[in-house]
């Protein structure tokens, strides 16, 4: 066992002067590397927002229409208090078939 360890002690390691250094800053993504990352978050940011509006329009439609789920109604498989003969007609609805503009 010995002879492995004092072969693999002799035996040299390559030289480092064989290893060919690229010129710094060769991995740098640069100015369009920013620019591209900062345009992609503003894109992001910007889609967040619009996202959050939309589900704010949609959460006040729902208690307008009293179909948010507070937690004191009914089964939330539809059986219980919120029955089909409490809901309301689709004709009382603000965009229902008799609002003015006939929908979407």
């Amino acid at each position: 066992m010995s002879a492995v360890v004092a072969l693999l002690a002799a035996a040299p390691s390559p030289s480092p002067s064989d290893v060919e250094l690229t010129a710094p800053g060769g991995g740098s993504p640069g100015f369009i590397g920013f620019v591209v990352t900062f345009l992609l978050a503003v894109a992001a940011i910007g889609l967040f927002l619009s996202l959050t509006k939309q589900l704010r329009v949609v959460d006040r439609r729902a208690k307008q229409l009293g179909l948010d789920d507070d937690g004191t109604g009914g089964d939330p498989a539809g059986g219980g208090a919120g029955d089909a003969a409490d809901a309301p007609d689709a004709s009382d609805r603000p965009d229902g078939p008799g609002a003015a503009g006939g929908g979407r």
